[in-house]
């Protein structure tokens, strides 16, 4: 009887999602693929507080933070099925692994390398900065034709990806077909390092219900019978939902959080040394010819309109790129129409990752590199500048002025390039007193004026 009103959970949780099944007696009663952004315990709460599942329950939790691993789950709901396999491949957000079976149980794992390039949540990332949902991605990519991508490293393949979108050299229906195509191929090679026939494969976890990525197995393996159950989204928590029931133990789910990382100490503390620039009023005159400076960025793109008298900001506008920045770039130029209407522009301007693009776009020969411009206009608010800091989205560098020193992480903003920022930001603190006067034996920083040939004159 007690059977029947008690709930047996199985919990699975992953590096980006919790997965939740209840059953009563054999009746599933509920199940629940939730994201938890880092706060797993808390989703996992949020999840049990379910009418359905009620106070009368067991819990079992698989995963790197449970008591039940995953491989013994899997294996308990391969146990519950009629059919067999030869092989379950486990398609996670951050990793794929591949499982060989003999009958009903687990011989072996096989995993690919750690980096996210190929993985689901990297395909999430990358369609989210095209701005596309999940469904119109997948839908897509059927449409596209494979290109090359340096596909072996998510952060070069995160800057090949944006630098061929904002060339034009790949449509965005290539760029989603090439990124099942590569996820495919570490599935693919996990299969092959076998060495084990493998003629029926079940696919389990979030990212087979991506039906591109299916597709893109079955062109590279046609002899092999991929198959996806209902259950594939939440296969490892329904595994730990059966555990559960056969040997009910834990009234509670037992999570166990691992200690978080060390924290540097916040540059807030250095706060009363620290000038920030009140943004300069708008320029009101708006009697041409203006100058319009057009910056098309992997992540966003940015427009200003200025006086060239003053070299003040009449209108501006910041937007996201999308995969597309010819598109971004007509939107910023649409938007300061509406602002400052139908002026006439005498100077165009371009810098960014898509310089030469939206260049050839807006029909200007000045097209300018990213250090030349952030010269210019870090030099326009502050002429005795000796140091800048760039953190865009897609790479960021140290420029140290006069243009004599260029230090850049090539791609990302890893922790690593953040703690030499802070090193650095700190060395330059520790040049000058609590005034802002250089310490004994120390001169000025660098005018910025030996970096002239970097800053762009504007004669109209």
């Amino acid at each position: 009887m007690e059977a029947a009103t008690t709930s047996y959970v199985g919990v699975n949780v992953g590096a980006l999602t919790v997965k939740v099944v209840a059953l009563k007696g054999d009746e599933m009663i509920c199940h629940q693929v939730q994201a938890h952004q880092g706060r797993p315990k808390q989703v996992l709460e949020e999840v049990l507080a379910r009418e359905e599942i009620g106070s009368n329950r067991y819990v079992g939790v698989s995963g790197h933070l449970g008591h039940i691993s995953e491989v013994t789950a899997i294996q308990r709901a391969l146990e519950a099925r009629a059919e067999t396999y030869d092989g379950v491949a486990s398609l996670g957000g951050e990793s794929f692994l591949v499982y060989t079976v003999r009958g009903k149980r687990i011989l072996s794992v096989l995993s690919h390398n750690k980096c996210a390039a190929g993985s689901g949540e990297f395909f999430v990332q990358q369609i989210g900065r095209m701005e596309l949902g999940m469904e119109e991605g997948m839908d897509r990519s059927f449409a596209g034709k494979l290109v090359p991508l340096a596909s072996r490293c998510s952060v070069h393949c995160k800057s090949d990806i944006t630098h061929k979108l904002n060339r034009g050299e790949a449509s965005v229906e290539d760029i989603l077909y090439t990124l099942h195509d590569s996820m495919a191929d570490k599935i693919a090679a996990l299969l092959e390092k076998t060495q084990q026939p493998m003629a029926r494969v079940l696919l389990i976890g979030g990212v087979s219900r991506n039906r591109a990525l299916v597709a893109a197995l079955k062109r590279k393996l046609p002899a092999v019978d991929f198959v996806v159950l209902p259950e594939s989204p939440y296969f490892e928590a329904l595994g730990a939902a059966l555990l559960t029931r056969d040997a009910p133990r834990f009234r509670t789910p037992q999570v166990s959080i691992k200690p978080s990382l060390s924290q540097l100490p916040p540059l807030e503390a250095h706060s009363a040394r620290t000038r920030v620039l009140p943004a300069e009023a708008r320029e009101t005159r708006i009697d041409g010819p203006l100058v319009l400076g057009v910056d098309a960025g992997s992540t966003t793109t940015k427009a200003v309109l200025l006086h060239p008298a003053t070299r003040r900001v009449i209108a501006s506008h910041y937007g996201r790129t999308g995969g597309d920045p010819v598109r971004a770039t007509r939107d910023c130029i649409r938007r300061i129409a509406e602002e400052v209407g139908n002026v006439r522009i005498g100077l165009v301007a371009t810098t960014g990752s898509a310089r030469e693009l939206a260049g050839a776009y807006l029909g200007t020969a000045h097209v300018y590199n990213e250090i030349s411009s952030h010269a210019a206009g870090a030099a326009r608010f502050d002429p005795e500048v000796d140091t800048i800091f760039e953190i865009g989205g897609q790479d960021c560098y140290r420029l140290s002025m006069p243009i004599l020193t260029y230090e850049s992480d090539g791609y990302a903003v890893p922790p690593v390039f953040l703690r030499q920022v802070e090193v650095h930001i700190q060395q330059v603190l520790d040049t000058f007193d609590a005034s802002g006067h250089a310490r004994s034996g120390r001169g000025r920083p660098p005018s910025v004026e030996a970096g002239e040939p970097f800053v762009q004159r504007i004669e109209v």
